[in-house]
């Protein structure tokens, strides 16, 4: 069993794909607005915010961007609670990315040429052809926007899925069936190391969300790595009584069997 990431550009016909194929394979399907809504209601953050996290790149400033990081934290805990059996399909811009580091994670991205998109706009959104072309401009602009300031990428970047489809050439129900025969692939079966490696993943993210709930170690940047229950943190900060607090949140998670600490005192640039 893998999760499967569908990503579902503009009209794109990635939501009609993904509903298919968890009907096919008798999967959860899991959209965008779901997840943004459990986060909302587990951690206490309006639902518009933590939409926005995932749609919209934040400004230049260093604060807004602190906090779509945040929230995006708070995405990707709720996102992995959901996909804890592996019989999921997650449908929504940054799933594979959200779920980096997933074992067996099968990436999909789902294409169409401009007039089914902007065919799809006029038929979902009920507007005239300029306004779904514009519609479309904007919120592509957006997308791309959000890559790079967030994660670094570009969009359009290929290797970042396993499969792309176009929807021009084939059906959703051919994508269904194509998408479910790459799950035997040997690179998609589980094997024994699949839900260990899936548990770390959740364990780092069970960190995280506690260390932004702590309001010291709310900013701390650090870089949190778990292998079989064992967690290593290392980087910068700025005091003895930080470095104590992250290790004694950290040991406090579940699961967690020891911590190493690599954190050390100060900024690595000075000198």
């Amino acid at each position: 069993m893998s999760i499967i990431t569908i990503s579902r550009g503009t009209f794109g016909g990635g939501k009609a794909v993904a509903e298919a194929l968890a009907d096919h394979l008798g999967y959860a399907c899991i959209s965008r607005e779901t997840i943004a809504q459990d986060a909302s209601k587990t951690f206490g953050i309006p639902e518009k915010e933590l939409h926005d996290s995932v749609l919209k790149a934040p400004g230049f400033f260093n604060k807004q961007v602190s906090s779509s990081i945040i929230n995006l934290r708070y995405i990707r805990a709720s996102l992995l609670s959901h996909c804890k059996d592996f019989r999921t399909v997650y449908h929504g811009w940054g799933g594979h990315l959200l779920l980096k580091g997933v074992p067996r994670l099968l990436r999909v991205r789902i294409t169409a040429g401009m007039e089914y998109r902007i065919h799809s706009a006029m038929v979902n959104e009920k507007i005239g052809r300029e306004q779904a072309i514009s519609l479309i401009a904007e919120m592509d602009k957006e997308r791309s926007q959000w890559a790079r300031t967030l994660w670094g990428i570009e969009w359009s970047d290929q290797s970042l899925y396993d499969l792309v489809l176009n929807l021009d050439t084939i059906s959703i129900n051919s994508a269904v069936k194509i998408i479910a025969e790459a799950m035997n692939l040997d690179e998609f079966k589980e094997d024994e190391h699949t839900h260990q490696a899936f548990d770390d993943q959740h364990i780092v993210s069970q960190i995280w969300i506690e260390l932004i709930r702590n309001k010291p170690t709310r900013g701390v940047r650090v870089e949190i790595e778990c292998n079989g229950g064992h967690v290593s943190i290392s980087g910068d900060v700025g005091s003895m009584k930080l470095v104590t607090a992250i290790i004694t949140i950290a040991e406090g998670i579940r699961g967690v069997k020891n911590v190493q600490n690599d954190l050390h005192i100060g900024a690595s640039w000075m000198w």
